[in-house]
Parts: structure tokens; sequence; C-alpha cells
């Protein structure tokens, strides 16, 4: 297929405005009679609220309402409704709402906050799911096996488990039986935070005609819309939500956070909007974190390295909440199997309360979690079996006829693990290792293979609207959230290459409106190049059709007797006798006034094909398109100080079509880093009473430049996709999931130990080389 625009490096269309700042973000919105909000946490992580004394805070100049949970009776929640916007009777995390000040400046209604007395009656804490899961631990939620939830969703009433997914397929006992070697491990993946730049925030306003408006730093509009209507009691007609331009997310701006909360207090006080926006320490504990996953992990092999069997239990300490994170761990324990093909599995996953904030959508959504895990065994299990990892791996990869543990079977167009492999294997490990350690340093080489499916759900859609314009340039109107990945630029390039025009004649979207964007689910899960660009895709074929239409009553001849190059619409025999496209836009009217055609606007969406929910045995159709890839990495461990640094960092993906090559790059690169960082640095710690210890940027350790691999080495796969467009796949998320599993293979190869959990900090190798 020769393509025009698709893979070049064609500039994104928002480029300018973010380069010279002149881009609007939430907290740059101003509006009439526009008042603030701040909102006292509590110091406990759990505990019964016995007082609230707001008298002082109401005396305050400036002040205009203090708002208490007493007598709200409102629950929240898209998966399970087990939120409230306010404390109640009791708090369940550090970071949870307990009284909300609203004033005319936000430094009155600091002010105020001070000035609020709480006493509360302390509980037990658990910030682990192996504590929360002990048979006399107290219940955080008392009635949560009542909650209301969505089909699927397995709450355990009398426990803290929110949730309980399996997966079987085969006999996992029978294929244990026939194994020749079998191995059992745990690892861990803690907390941490995606501390996207620009925080969390949202305007409340309730109006006078009782209508509902709302901005919102989040990638969900449509969902806060649908969950606000449906707790105020109003069609969903009557709320309009705005999302502005957004300062990044890597996943915890998806979901309902914290727009529940704002538009409580602001129905307290109809007819002025609220406005609140998350400090740094509220952006750790008052939205959304990620992970807290633990995986036990037993793998059944033969001799040769044939896998037999897979069991995995996988715990997930999911937070206050569990409405954000039971889908994570859904996906952590449906892909525990990693690249590999096992007859015979038996993955039982665990959505258990916790007294920490509520864990939602972190980039790689569970997959590289239980990745670390498989990875991780699959290299100590070619050691135990004496065979290469390599040859270990390549003997049971998914690939064409095999079957996932979902019971989905792969064709050629779910791509080519095994190309990947090859070309990381080629970039690292072509030559033997020069050398195991000198004077100054340890030297090691680590891979890992990996696979994502795109997060969905069986009613997700995006929907594309497209118009012509009557000098034959495109608007074009989608749902879908630009949080830095590019996403304008794909629609206008894949709109380009759909219509046979140039970009620069494309205009797409640059804010969400309800009232006005069509509607979609919500902007994650490596999702939107698949199925926008197919929405994409059909909406320009819509229109060229109609176009085709216009033309044939203007030509006065069969509309299959027509063709289009972005320019004409002309007769296929005879490209002399034509129409330009600008003439046919908006209708052609004739010399006489007389018109005829019809305006050229459309719409479409596109869903994942045949995507179900799982049955009883967890099988189901919910991965439907995989991005496959493999990551490796060569590292240096320094004797003096344990420092891992990694000299060369190697990705390859099977991305079906890549789209634009700077942004896929840039893609790769930053998500390197990011695993990067959860390999080596990065952990949102709460003690024993729950309280976060380092909630701020000083204290929480990002990678910097400085722990950037000295090169990195990308290279794409192009076999393509059956669903995307022009056979493209997702590939946003896909870059973190092989990192840790690979550095930590790496950090085995140099100094001969295993590490089963991250971060692995300088301190935790040189305490392990003094074991040794």
């Amino acid at each position: 297929m020769t393509l025009k625009y698709i893979g070049k490096d064609i500039t994104r269309p928002d480029a300018t405005g973010k380069i010279t700042g002149r881009v609007q973000f939430l907290d740059d919105i101003k509006l009439p009679g526009l008042l603030h909000a701040a909102i006292l946490r509590p110091d406990c992580a759990h505990g019964r609220i016995l007082s609230i004394d707001t008298a002082e805070a109401e005396k305050l100049p400036g002040v205009v309402k203090v708002v208490t949970g007493k007598g709200c009776e409102m629950v929240y929640g898209d998966n399970i409704r087990d939120l409230t916007p306010i404390a109640v009777d009791k708090v369940n995390f550090i970071g949870q709402p307990v009284v909300g000040v609203i004033a005319e400046t936000l430094a009155e209604a600091k002010a105020a906050v001070k000035k609020i007395k709480v006493e509360y009656e302390p509980l037990p804490v658990y910030t682990d799911a192996r504590d929360a899961l002990k048979k006399d631990a107290v219940l955080i939620h008392e009635n949560s096996g009542e909650f209301w939830h969505l089909p699927g969703i397995e709450p355990i009433g009398g426990t803290n488990i929110a949730n309980r997914y399996t997966v079987k397929k085969g006999d996992v006992e029978k294929g244990f039986a026939e194994a020749d070697e079998i191995l059992e491990g745990e690892f861990n993946y803690p907390f941490g935070s995606c501390s996207a730049i620009e925080p969390h925030g949202s305007i409340a306003w309730f109006h006078e005609d009782k209508t509902i408006e709302v901005w919102s730093s989040s990638i969900c509009p449509f969902i806060i819309r649908e969950e606000v209507a449906r707790v105020y009691g109003l069609p969903i007609c009557d709320v309009r939500v705005h999302i502005p331009e957004l300062g990044g997310c890597f996943g915890y701006k998806s979901d309902i956070t914290v727009e529940q909360t704002i538009a409580y207090l602001a129905s307290q006080v109809p007819g002025r909007p609220v406005k609140w926006v998350a400090t740094r320490k509220e952006d750790f504990l008052s939205t959304l974190i990620g992970h807290g996953i633990r995986t036990r992990i037993k793998i059944g092999a033969k001799k040769d390295g044939t896998l037999t069997a897979l069991k995995t239990e996988i715990l997930h300490s999911t937070g206050a909440s569990a409405d954000t994170g039971v889908h994570v761990l859904i996906a952590s324990t449906h892909n525990s199997t990693g690249t590999y093909e096992f007859p015979n599995c038996f993955l039982d996953g665990y959505s258990v309360y916790t007294n920490t904030p509520p864990v939602g959508a972190f980039r790689g959504y569970g997959h590289q979690e239980s990745h670390l895990a498989m990875e991780r065994m699959i290299d100590i299990l070619a050691r135990k079996l004496k065979l290469d990892p390599f040859d270990l791996r390549e003997k049971n990869y998914l690939g064409p006829g095999k079957v996932t543990a979902l019971g989905e079977t792969l064709h050629t167009t779910n791509g080519n693990v095994r190309k990947c492999v090859e070309i990381v294997r080629r970039a690292v490990f072509s030559a033997p290792k020069a050398k195991a350690e000198d004077e100054n340093y340890y030297y090691g080489r680590g891979f890992a293979a990996l696979m994502k499916s795109p997060k969905g759900a069986p009613f997700s859609s995006k929907s594309c609207y497209l118009k012509f314009n009557r000098d034959g340039s495109v608007c074009i109107n989608m749902g879908g959230a630009e949080v830095g990945q590019g996403l304008r630029n794909v629609v206008r390039m894949v709109a380009a290459e759909a219509l046979k025009i140039a970009p620069e004649r494309i205009r797409v979207y640059t804010e969400i409106d309800t009232q006005f964007s069509p509607w979609e689910w919500q902007t994650i899960g490596s999702m939107f190049t698949t199925q926008g660009g197919r929405a994409v895709v059909r909406a320009a074929e819509k229109a060229i059709a109609e176009l085709k239409k216009t033309a044939g009553i203007v030509l006065r001849t069969e509309v299959d007797r027509l063709d289009y190059d972005g320019d004409y619409v002309f007769v296929k025999s005879d490209p002399t006798i034509r129409v330009p496209v600008p003439e046919l836009g908006r209708g052609y009217t004739f010399d006489d006034g007389v018109t005829v055609g019809d305006v050229v606007h459309t719409t479409a969406d596109a869903r994942l094909p045949i995507q179900s929910n799982p049955d009883e045995n967890g099988q189901g159709r919910m991965g439907i398109t995989y991005t496959f890839g493999a990551q490796a990495c060569e590292v240096r461990i320094e004797k003096k100080t344990g420092k891992v640094i990694i000299d060369h960092f190697a990705s390859s993906f099977d991305v079906g079509r890549v789209i634009n090559p700077v942004q896929i790059r840039g893609q790769v690169a930053g998500g390197v880093m990011m695993g990067v960082g959860a390999a080596l640095h990065e952990e949102l710690k709460f003690d024993a009473e729950g309280k976060a210890l380092n909630p701020m940027f000083r204290r929480y350790r990002f990678p910097t430049i400085k722990d950037a691999p000295g090169r990195q080495t990308i290279e794409f796969v192009e076999t393509p996709g059956e669903i995307g467009p022009f056979g493209a796949r997702g590939i946003g998320e896909h870059p973190v999931v092989g990192v840790a599993p690979a550095v930590l293979n790496a950090v085995y190869d140099a100094i001969g130990i295993d590490f089963y959990e991250i971060p692995l900090s300088p301190e935790k190798i040189l305490e392990a080389l003094e074991k040794k």
C-alpha cells in the first residue's frame, strides 16, 4: 500500500500554541462570580468522625459556605458505587475530603480550612492487601457486598474483597502433573503516582435554570456528565462538561476523580461557579494513585521447555475505593501469562480495599505489574532447565493459531513478537558480553518480551464528526482527549490519507464540549489510534460517498462510474469530466441558482468488534487486538554505590503501521523513561498509620535526564492489523511494560542475584551483595 501522509514526520497542529504558552488550561479559566474551594483532609487514614466544629471558619471574611458530609446520601461510581463526594460518618484514607470551604478567594478558603476542628475515633489501618484479607481485619466498607456494580464484578460480602476475578483454561492440576519442573515466586510492584505536570482540577456551576456545567482536567467528559446527571436526577442533556487543554495524564485523569466532590460543593451555592485545583500533595493523595500489585506465580514446564501450567494469584491493594481499580486487577490477571501460551491456567485476582488512596489507571494498566513476574520467572526457569532464555521463550510464544488465557485464537494480524525479539536481540546480544566486571563496575544484559491489548468495554466507542467547508477544507470534531500523546495529529494525518488532501487543509478540534463533541467513553487503554482512527476513516468514506452522490447528479452519471482524488470527483473512463470538490461540499449550485445535493457532513463511530465481558471461567473477547513487543538493556552496576546505570536500552514493537515516526519514537523513549523510574526509583510510601511519607516532588524520586539510558535503539515492525486505520495498532502504554523485568534480568546477569520487587535502589543492591 502506497501512502502519501501516513508514515511521514508531520508537525503536530497544536505545537505552536503549547510552545508559546497560549493554550488555556483549567487553572487559566476565569468565570463571572467565580468562587474558590479548599478542602480539609483527615489526619488519620481510617477512623469514625466523632465531631466537626466549623464555627470559627464560618466567621472568617470571604467565606461563603462551609460544607460537611452531614445529610449527604449520594453514592457514585462508574463500575462500583463505593464512593461519596465527601466523608459522611468515617474516613477511609488520608486524602479523603472531610470538609469543604467555599470562599471569594483561594487564600480565604485556605485560611478557613485551618480553623476547622475534627475529632476522630481511630480504626485499624491496612495499607497492604495481605493485612486487609486477614480473618480478624476490620471491614473498610461494612456494606461492600451491597454496592451497585457492573455485571461480572464479584464482591465478597463480609470481607474487604471488592472483586474476585478468575480465569480458567484447561486443567491446571493436570498441567502441573505433566511438568518436569515447577517453579514458584512472588513479586511486588509498589504504589506510584502518575504525577502529570498539571495537577487535577475542576470547576462546577449549578445554574439558576437547574442545568449544571462542569470543567475538568479529565479524559472522560461523558462519564462525568452521565454520573453527575444521575446523582442529581437530571436528564443527561442538562449537564454540560468542558475539557480544556490538558497538561498530561498517564492514566490517573481517567474515570471520575474529583468532579463529584467539587460538584457537591457547588450545589450548595447555586448560581455561582466553584473552582478547585489540587495542590501537589492533594494530586498525590486525593485523586488516584497507581499499582499496589503483588503477584504470586507458579509455572510448570517440561525438560524441553514446553510450558504446561500456570497458576497466579494477584493481590491488588486497590485503595479505599475499587471503582477505578477493579479493571486494573482484571487486566493484570488475564495478562499474567505474558506473551506465552499456557494450555492450562488458573489465574486468580483479588481487588482488596485498603486504607490508601484509590488506585486507578497508570500507563500500562495492569500489564507491567504481571509482566514483571512472568518475565523474571521465565529467566529463572531457563536457568533451572539449563536452557537459553531466548530458546525457552521462542518455544512458547503466542502467535497465529495460538490461544490466549481468555480463549482467543490469535492471527497474523495480531502482530509478530518474534520479529521484535530479533531486533532487540541483535541490538543488545549480537556479540558476546565484553566483560563481566572490572575495577569499578559489574556488567549485565537483560531482556523481556511483552504484549498489551487495548483497554476497553463492550459498549466503548470512538465517534467522529467530519464537515467539508465551502473551500474544500475539512473540520473534524471528536471526543478523544489530547494529553500530549499527539492525538490531534493522528486524527489529522489519518483523515488526510483517507480524504487524499493535505493535512494543512484539515482543522482538528482543540476542546471537548459534551454539548457539541460526539460521544466517547474515555481516552484510555491505547485505544484511540485503533478505534478513533477507524472512526475517522469511516467518516471520510461516508463524506466521499456524499461528494460522489452530488457529482453524479451534476455530471448526469451513475455514482459507480465516478472516482475521487481529493481535488476532484471525476468519471473514471475520462478524468477530464470532473467537478472540483469545493463546489460539492455544500451541495452544487448551477448557474441558474438551482442547488442539488446535500451539505457534506458525516458522522461515524467505531467499537472493538465482538468484544465481550468474560463468562464464569473468565473466557471472553476482551483483548481483540494486541501489540507485541520486546525490550532489552545493557547495564553497569557501580561497585562502590550499588547504582544501576543503563548504558543502552532497545525497544521494538509491532505497531501494524507507523503513523508519525517522530511522535511514535517520542512515545517509546518517554515510556522507557517512565519504566526506568518505576524499576529503579519511584515508590509512593505509606507508614503503618496510612500516612504518606513522600507525597511531594522533592521526596518522590522521579527519573531525571541523568537517569536516561546512554542511548536508545527504537525500531518498529509493521504487520498490519485488521481493525485500526491502515493497519495501525496502539502503542501509548506499551513502552513501560517490559522495562522493569528487562532491567532486573540484566542485574541478575551482572551480579547473580535475583530481585523480586521494585524499585531496585542502590541500597538494596549493596545489601544483597553483602549477604552474597
